[in-house]
């Protein structure tokens, strides 16, 4: 039975018709332009053909280009200024409360913006914990101690947490250890990925409280 909700940030406590995303999208691929010294557009190519085999963009660069300054590519891809591609959402808070569950966040950026986006919503005080992509060591998702330790920390288990993110490779690397997970899919643009692998997906969040009842069966 499901008794604790393990939340990913970004387009998933959050809707993805904010700015925010794709600005971050596009200062990462300015950063990696920047340090290959090469045009934004082959930045663009190589990241997507290579971006998939590591959890994450900064994985790529620090295993295929030896970057070693995290600190500089978070400011540059997460400035305090990124505050302003949010929208408000009056509902957020008391909406996460009715679901009267324990809950956690887990992100692959860094504290600083977990911090900046849980605070603007007004949030930050409704979880066990927020754990970003330093807790283990720069290896975020779907690495399996990216979940296994900050599940640890909170006195969870894989067994009885429901894990809820907007990227399928994230929510199938949960499931492959055991858990369960829910793919935030606003678009709609991974259908064929739901159907093949048998993860359910919802539109937004406030779509969970059914889905909580079904799973709870």
């Amino acid at each position: 039975m499901i008794g604790h909700l393990l939340f990913d940030i970004d387009n998933t406590l959050y809707s993805a018709s904010n700015l925010m995303e794709r600005r971050i999208s596009e200062r990462m691929f300015q950063f990696i332009a920047n340090f290959l010294s090469v045009p934004l557009e082959e930045a663009i190519r190589l990241q997507r053909a290579r971006r998939h085999n590591y959890g994450t963009t900064l994985e790529w660069l620090e295993c295929e280009y030896h970057f070693n300054d995290r600190d500089t590519y978070f400011e540059a891809v997460h400035p305090a200024s990124e505050i302003s591609e949010l929208q408000p959402d009056p509902n957020l808070r008391d909406f996460l409360i009715s679901l009267q569950m324990p809950m956690t966040v887990l992100t692959n950026a860094p504290m600083a913006h977990a911090e900046r986006v849980l605070n603007f919503f007004n949030i930050s005080d409704l979880f066990l914990g927020i754990f970003d992509i330093s807790y283990n060591q720069g290896k975020g998702k779907p690495q399996p101690d990216a979940f296994i330790k900050p599940l640890a920390a909170v006195h969870k288990t894989v067994e009885e947490t429901l894990f809820l993110d907007d990227c399928p490779a994230y929510v199938q690397g949960f499931v492959q250890i055991g858990g369960q997970s829910v793919l935030i899919d606003e678009k709609e643009r991974c259908t064929d990925f739901t159907k093949t692998s048998g993860i359910p997906s919802i539109k937004s969040i406030y779509e969970l409280p059914p889905l909580l009842e079904r799973l709870s069966v």
